[in-house]
């Protein structure tokens, strides 16, 4: 966050209902409302309603694009640019590309998964469910002429949780939608699930960069 602060950006860190305490779309509903909130009070925030980025790393990265994809559905131009980190995007093919990735396996379609707590019931026997819950859907609802906002993507190679594939399924849907506003993805050979090559200085600029350049800072 001080990163971010030094760039001259102001940082809100959005609360959710997990899915111990709400199913989906509980969750999608909090974060839409949150950031509806800060564009309709950002004068007493002091931040400029025009500026507003969203950014979220792993269940937050898939709430980041699928937030995105719904606010923008709802006409509601807010979020100029969105950060998504390592996110899980199709909970049907996740456990296929765990395994083709060679990092391990996974076990999403069971009934324990997080992914299965958050619809309520086990993946791999509500398959249309799961999908309800996906970006992607989001994604494909939108007329062609719908402006999406700069979209930037990156995940680690050697995630042992969600596969460097998920990522790559955003992009391409993303990429294939007439009036996306740029989408860019970045596969960071040595990263993992968070930590590690997320942490280096090199990393953060280039989420910094990216932010600078669709928002501006003040800096």
């Amino acid at each position: 966050m001080d990163d971010f602060l030094a760039a001259g950006f102001a940082v809100a860190a959005i609360n959710y209902r997990l899915s111990g305490e709400a199913i989906w779309p509980a969750q999608l509903t909090d974060v839409t409302r949150a950031v509806s909130f800060l564009h309709e009070n950002a004068t007493d925030f002091g931040i400029d309603p025009d500026r507003i980025a969203i950014f979220g790393q792993s269940a937050g990265g898939h709430l980041t694009a699928t937030s995105t994809f719904d606010l923008t559905a709802r006409g509601a131009n807010i979020i100029r640019a969105a950060v998504v980190w390592f996110g899980p995007v199709d909970f049907n093919t996740m456990d296929d590309d765990m395994a083709a990735s060679g990092q391990g396996s996974s076990d999403t379609d069971g009934p324990d998964s997080p992914e299965s707590g958050l619809i309520g019931a086990p993946v791999g026997e509500n398959p249309e469910l799961a999908r309800s819950a996906s970006p992607l859907t989001f994604l494909e609802a939108l007329p062609d002429d719908t402006r999406l906002p700069p979209i930037l993507i990156m995940h680690g190679a050697k995630d042992p949780l969600i596969a460097a594939r998920q990522s790559e399924r955003l992009h391409d849907a993303i990429a294939t939608h007439p009036s996306n506003g740029g989408i860019r993805l970045e596969i960071l050979a040595e990263g993992t699930h968070g930590g590690g090559a997320f942490n280096e200085p090199a990393t953060i600029q280039t989420v910094i960069a990216f932010l600078a350049g669709e928002l501006g800072s003040d800096t």
